[in-house]
């Protein structure tokens, strides 16, 4: 399956929003993504089939490291390689910002986001002892240093 990338726009959210509240247990508000889409030190990055969205990624950067707190794919996308899609589009765009190490977590439980995660380099660092909520579970800290 091929996907268009861009960043998202205000015009996204309202779909970015569905996707997120249908998929995650504790969603972000609206006014967190426009508040990314607006930043300068943040970005979503969306993949599209067509008119529609099928995924996308939040990104805060603080050069040279970034943080990846959100990465959603919608549930008619899923296991189709989205997610690794919008990772390594992502990561390129990253590069070019001057990002050498990318940050996250992911829960415990999400062994397919883990592999995903494991498969493009990311290393385990830690673990955050009742990070998430809705369950109450821990986190995996990982990190990925990229090649100059």
């Amino acid at each position: 399956m091929a996907f268009t990338f861009r960043y998202a726009t205000e015009a996204d959210v309202d779909e970015i929003v569905a996707i997120e509240e249908a998929s995650m247990t504790n969603p972000w508000r609206r006014d967190n993504y426009l508040e990314a889409i607006k930043s300068d030190h943040a970005f979503i990055l969306v993949a599209v089939d067509g008119e529609v969205i099928a995924g996308f990624a939040v990104f805060y950067l603080t050069p040279p490291e970034s943080e990846l707190p959100d990465i959603v794919v919608s549930h008619d996308y899923r296991g189709k390689g989205v997610g690794k899609a919008i990772m390594t589009e992502a990561l390129l765009h990253l590069k070019t910002r001057g990002i050498d190490t990318v940050y996250l977590e992911v829960r415990v439980s999400n062994a397919p986001a883990r592999a995903l995660y494991s498969h493009l380099g990311f290393e385990e660092i830690g673990k955050r002892k009742y990070f998430y909520s809705n369950p109450v579970e821990d986190a995996v800290c990982m990190s990925l240093r990229m090649e100059e």
